[in-house]
């Protein structure tokens, strides 16, 4: 049994440099001392506090009775939920998960339940609610703790900052330049294009990190698409403005094989880590992505021609017809990587999982005349056989399903 404490937005990371999961009563005490240390107004502290004496009463009615804290990732989302799972999965793979007495301090760590409840149920939750002795009424407090959110803080200071930049750097043309700076910002902000960004940024940094083949092909589709932009630019300046919107969708059609270029460069990129990783099941999906990629770019392109009264009408639909045979082709290209209803050697290495969520082990061999795998746990070092019937491959994991 669990008490567990959750800190989606990793607070106890970046104020007290302590890294998730936090497993055991004096652990979990000295870093929620840290915490408090490092920020006395930091309300997951006191909840980690609240479940270390939630853990006395825990011990009463079960035996096996441990506590621990989870933390999320950076800023509140897809990132904090991965990192929740990876380490939900860290701690599958060392204790027998009973159930979990869930201890937060809000409706964001509550939304962690399901993350939790596929694993093993929740007995128990308690909120901890944090008294004050007065109510914080300034508003200066208020603008630097919302100032400490990142997405804030880079609209309000980052945007402004890079505008009064532009300014002092270009002279005259800053006008334009801050104009075209914010009205950027706000286009990705509003299109949810954003966070993709720094998604991806942050992908960059991780592939440098671990040292992987997949960051020159990052940062070259980084690169590829200001190219593109930049000899679109010098297109229009050269242009004698006769017709301005031939000019203009004659200068954007330069752009196509930079963009391509940039969205064949990250899927190859993701090849790559799907080799890294062993999983090799995703390239039939990167190779569909990649084909799909290529028919848009021919097909944006015939219409762009046949618009600007380079090429016949009848090269259209010519190209619409191409794309869907190569697309027809790599379908079955890609087919070969599907290893959903076949054993092949692909997934050695892939975790093993009830339909329950517990953690059975990993898959050590196969028999493709037999169509089975082999399960090795490594902490009983017992070894199971199942067949095709037997399990199922979702989302990267092979289920057992009897």
């Amino acid at each position: 049994m669990f008490v567990v404490c959750v800190d989606r937005d990793n607070d106890l990371g970046r104020k007290a440099k302590v890294e998730g999961p936090v497993i055991g009563r004096e652990k979990n005490l000295d870093a929620a001392k840290k915490l408090i240390l490092a920020d006395p107004t930091e309300s997951d502290a006191n909840t980690m506090f609240a479940a270390v004496a939630k853990l006395l009463e825990a011990e009463k009615e079960y035996k096996n009775a441990e506590i621990v804290t989870i933390t999320g990732q950076g800023k509140i989302g897809l990132q904090a939920d991965k990192e929740i799972n990876r380490q939900l999965d860290e701690l599958q793979k060392e204790y027998i998960i009973e159930g979990w007495i869930l201890i937060t301090d809000g409706a964001e760590d509550a939304q962690v339940i399901p993350l939790l409840q596929s694993r093993a149920k929740i007995i128990s939750t308690e909120q901890i609610v944090i008294k004050q002795a007065q109510a914080v009424e300034s508003t200066f407090y208020t603008i630097k703790e919302a100032l400490k959110d990142p997405g804030v803080a880079r609209l309000f200071l980052g945007i402004p900052g890079i505008m009064l930049i532009a300014y002092f750097a270009l002279g005259m043309y800053s006008i334009q330049a801050m104009a075209l700076i914010l009205g950027t910002y706000l286009m990705l902000k509003g299109f949810g294009i954003e966070e993709r960004l720094f998604d991806f940024f942050r992908t960059i940094i991780s592939s440098a990190t671990e040292q992987r083949i997949s960051v020159v092909m990052y940062v070259a589709a980084t690169l590829s698409p200001l190219f593109g932009i930049w000899l679109a630019y010098i297109q229009v300046m050269s242009s004698e403005f006769v017709d301005v919107t031939i000019d203009a969708i004659s200068a954007i059609r330069i752009t196509y094989p930079f963009f391509a270029l940039a969205a064949l460069l990250i899927i190859a990129g993701r090849i790559f880590d799907a080799i890294h990783f062993k999983k090799t099941y995703l390239i039939g999906k990167y190779i569909m992505q990649a084909t799909s990629v290529i028919a848009v770019w021919s097909i944006l392109d015939a219409g762009t021609l046949v618009f600007l009264r380079q090429a016949d009408l009848a090269w259209f639909p010519a190209n619409i017809m191409l794309a869907i045979i190569i697309l027809v082709a790599a379908m079955r290209i890609s087919s070969i990587f599907d290893i959903r209803n076949r054993v092949t050697k692909a997934l050695i290495g892939m975790t093993v999982m009830s339909e329950q969520g517990d953690y059975l082990g990993k898959v050590s061999g196969v028999d493709k005349r037999k169509q089975l795998i082999q399960i090795t746990n490594p902490e009983t070092k017992k070894k199971t056989e199942k067949t095709m019937k037997q399990f199922a491959l979702k989302k990267g994991r092979i289920i057992v399903t009897a």
